[in-house]
């Protein structure tokens, strides 16, 4: 009797030692996961602004002359090479 005891303590022990490494295995990966998705939000947020550049390279050339369009689209796009 004393002897199941034991044994069942012991794999009462192994259960909390693979449990532990479970939980331990678990908060990696969750770790990991949220590293993927700020890369993810990272990227898309990179995009939208992107994106932005362009329409308002569009609104201020729509809101000169026509021969200035060159010179504020070329100005625009200095921003953007600059800036990244």
């Amino acid at each position: 009797r004393a002897c199941s005891r034991f044994l069942g303590a012991c794999s009462l022990i192994a259960k909390m030692t693979t449990l532990e490494a479970r939980v331990a295995a678990l908060e990696e990966a969750r770790a990991d996961y949220n590293e993927s998705l700020d890369t993810i939000w990272m990227l898309l947020a990179s995009m939208l602004v992107f994106f932005m550049h362009a329409g308002f390279s569009l609104l201020e050339s729509g809101t000169v002359r026509f021969k200035n369009t060159e010179n504020i689209l070329a100005k625009n796009l200095l921003v953007i090479t600059v800036g990244f």
